[in-house]
């Protein structure tokens, strides 16, 4: 008889540790661990039409971690989601920054604990070496540049910003990077009304009724916010639990560290599936399920 390899054994307790999650959330569970760009989207769809040929839950869990990526990932993403799940949710054991934010909002309920952290909305570019960067730095660059040259009363003064701003600055791709800012805007605005706010029928102040009108307004408002390069910074900048349910964003966010065995489940999964897919194995994007692995990047 063949000897059990050490592959098989930690297949075997990932697939366990999906089943546990899945069944404490009452529902099918995936991780996903990968940049917001193709083909996550199209490899996605195949997990998704795998699972639900042999499962009638109508709610997915999505345990996600992801520097962030293009909206129009994220876009497909979340038609593939609804177009098998009436519900979703998002748990966010450690990061979900910029298309990974807007994903997230996508969902009916949003997990995280005290770690969790949210980020901007930071469309990414790739640069001349093929590389991902995140967008904001260039789009606040070019703002600090230009108010620099228009509040300036001597020209002369800013001719290093204004040779600076002639020689790096590509018109097309700062067009790229706003446009990617307002698609994120625009998404989020349609999907918070529209699925993690179709509950809320009652202010809590007054107990006034909540109408269309008001869910899409308090959208549109939380979307701009986290849209404000001018507020966060950087890319990177977390945006926790705690400030996402402040006063200026009021996002409602389900801390799954309340739950001591939920979080035991959760930590245990994510902890495992990064610690040996990302760092023993060295797989830079991928999807996780009870169908096991499947590489993305």
């Amino acid at each position: 008889m063949e000897a059990i390899s050490v592959d098989q054994l930690t297949g075997h307790v990932l697939r366990q540790l999906n089943a546990e999650v899945a069944e404490a959330m009452d529902g099918d569970c995936v991780l996903i661990n990968c940049g917001m760009r193709p083909p996550l989207d199209d490899e996605f769809r195949v997990v998704a039409e795998e699972i639900k040929k042999d499962s009638t839950n109508d709610h997915l869990v999505v345990l996600l971690e992801t520097n962030g990526g293009f909206m129009e990932t994220v876009e497909r993403l979340v038609a593939v989601m609804r177009a098998h799940y009436r519900r979703v949710s998002f748990v966010i054991p450690n990061f979900a920054y910029s298309a990974g934010t807007v994903l997230a909002l996508s969902g009916d309920k949003i997990y995280m604990d005290y770690y969790s952290v949210l980020g901007p909305i930071d469309p990414q570019y790739r640069d001349s070496d093929g590389k991902f960067l995140p967008g904001y730095g260039y789009l606040a660059k070019f703002q600090e540049i230009t108010k620099t040259i228009n509040e300036s009363a001597d020209s002369a003064a800013c001719r290093a910003e204004l040779a600076y701003l002639v020689k790096k600055f590509d018109p097309a791709l700062l067009f790229h990077i706003e446009q990617g800012v307002e698609h994120g805007i625009s998404l989020i605005t349609e999907w918070l009304p529209k699925y993690k706010f179709k509950d809320w029928k009652k202010t809590e102040t007054n107990g006034k009724r909540v109408t269309p009108a008001m869910r899409k307004d308090r959208a549109k408002a939380i979307a701009e916010t986290l849209g404000d390069a001018s507020k966060w910074h950087s890319h990177g900048r977390g945006i926790s639990m705690n400030d996402l349910g402040g006063a200026e964003i009021k996002l409602l966010i389900d801390d799954f560290g309340k739950v001591d065995d939920l979080s035991e489940k959760i930590k245990n999964y994510h902890g495992l599936a990064v610690d040996y897919f990302s760092n023993k194995l060295g797989v830079s994007g991928y999807i996780h399920s009870g169908l096991g692995l499947r590489r993305v990047l």
